[in-house]
């Protein structure tokens, strides 16, 4: 297992996988189709904080098996910080979900902290990848994702 596909639900987890846009078929070269736009999305505290999660998680989400976090006991004040933001600005419909999101990220949190940034800590500890497969952490990540992808711009 890649440490990207570990963090990609790293609320930020989340938080990769909440980017996702790209060009489309119609502004591709050669293409007939007329180009569409969509109206641009206000964006929200929420969203804003979203952003910043992103933000604070990249240091962790290139990282490849074997390398480690510099810098690791600010990189995980920064991820906290930005998941307990993202967590207080959520609709309350959503809350539940989050914190089952921050549960898991807590514990690579954890893991990174402990082995000194090491990554590979991180993918070989079977209580991330049994939680990882669990259905209501998948379910619960998959609304948090649809709910962001619907309302805030990338």
């Amino acid at each position: 297992m890649t440490a990207v596909r570990l963090f990609v639900l790293l609320l930020p987890a989340v938080l990769v996988l909440l980017a996702g846009c790209g060009g489309s078929l119609a502004t591709q070269p050669g293409s007939s189709r007329p180009a569409t736009t969509t109206p641009a999305r206000a964006d929200t505290p929420f969203c804003e904080a979203v952003r910043a999660s992103r933000d604070a998680a990249q240091p962790v989400n290139g990282i490849g098996i074997g390398r480690s976090v510099s810098d690791v006991a600010e990189v995980t004040a920064n991820v906290r910080a930005a998941n307990q933001q993202v967590t207080a600005l959520a609709p309350q419909e959503l809350r539940a979900d989050f914190d089952r999101a921050n549960q898991l990220d807590e514990r690579r949190l954890e893991l990174l902290e402990a082995n000194d940034g090491d990554i590979l800590a991180v993918a070989r500890d079977p209580q991330i990848a049994q939680a990882r497969t669990d259905p209501e952490y998948q379910a619960a990540s998959q609304r948090i994702n649809d709910y962001v992808r619907s309302n805030c711009s990338s």
